[in-house]
């Protein structure tokens, strides 16, 4: 230890470590009291870890998941990630993932912020277990156009009013359909005021909650009938393993253009890359390869899923 350093140093080590870390000093008063400058101290405070004088360690609650969490941050370059224990007995996964989601937007919703709520099963659960402290003066708003109601009695506009109403907030609700017949009939909604002004507003939120969809015969535009099983294989044979708002990915998390392009009212898979928080919220057997896929296209910086899909993301390589 003492090759690295003279010894002197090593003492001048030992004493600002034992004045910051035992005795509750501040780096200005370790300064103050040393005669020596605050960015002294503070390379003498980097150098006693370095040398192994202090050893910092980090103990969080038996039995969550933060080491998981930390992991995936690491592995997939996230700003924040949630783990929630897989389901038991009759919960749903939908209902573990969207506990997880309504307990990180809590915490991190604020006065002034507008969230944006994409469609998919789990989002649909959120008013089931979303609550706040208090009243925030906040705006929830729709990212993409409203659906028929496959989401077991919350139909779309009522998961937006509802989150509104139970933060305090107000609700924005973007009046078209989620997908058209023909490209001739996008363009002329993308171009009505009303609705242009609203997805200009949705692209401007601070976070967008979103789950990503696969591209069997259990996603939702097929189950809706909005889709023919001849545009289910179309949508296969292209390339794509999954969707997040409509548009598909290929399992490089590449963007794969798609007759829907020129169908889809809502915002684009680049507008959630510019969102500051924007968390995909999935999990479950059938989704790993999906998001693992959606992680790369790096239109998500935060991500909420189980126990089980967390361990696939951090084993599973290219």
């Amino acid at each position: 230890m003492l090759t690295q350093i003279d010894y002197e140093e090593y003492r001048l080590c030992v004493r600002v470590a034992k004045l910051y870390y035992e005795n509750g000093l501040t780096q200005n008063e370790i300064a103050w009291k040393l005669g020596v400058s605050r960015v002294t101290v503070y390379r003498l405070l980097n150098k006693a870890v370095e040398l192994g004088i202090v050893e910092i360690k980090v103990h969080a609650t038996v039995g969550e998941n933060f080491d998981l969490e930390q992991e995936l941050i690491i592995r997939h370059n996230l700003r924040d990630a949630v783990v929630v224990p897989d389901p038991e007995g009759e919960e749903s996964i939908y209902l573990a993932l969207a506990r997880g989601a309504a307990d990180w937007l809590k915490r991190n919703l604020k006065n002034g912020m507008r969230v944006g709520l994409g469609l998919g099963r789990t989002i649909s659960h959120l008013p089931l277990v979303f609550s706040t402290d208090s009243p925030i003066n906040c705006t929830f708003t729709e990212v993409v156009g409203g659906a028929s109601d496959h989401s077991g009695g919350f139909a779309k506009y009522n998961v937006t009013s509802k989150m509104a109403e139970l933060a305090g907030g107000k609700a924005e609700i973007l009046y078209a359909p989620n997908m058209v017949s023909s490209p001739e009939l996008q363009k002329s909604l993308l171009n009505e005021p009303t609705i242009s002004q609203a997805l200009e507003r949705a692209r401007h939120s601070d976070i967008i909650l979103q789950s990503v969809g696969t591209v069997d015969e259990t996603a939702i535009l097929y189950v809706e009938k909005k889709i023919t099983l001849d545009e289910l294989h179309e949508i296969q044979n292209s390339g794509a393993v999954g969707d997040a708002l409509g548009h598909y990915f290929d399992q490089n998390g590449q963007l794969v253009s798609t007759f829907l392009d020129n169908r889809i009212i809502g915002i684009s898979l680049e507008d959630l890359k510019k969102v500051p928080w924007s968390v995909l919220i999935a999990g479950g057997d059938e989704k790993k390869p999906v998001i693992k896929a959606a992680l790369k296209s790096t239109c998500f910086n935060v991500l909420v899923t189980n126990v089980d899909t967390a361990r696939y993301l951090l084993i599973e390589r290219d």
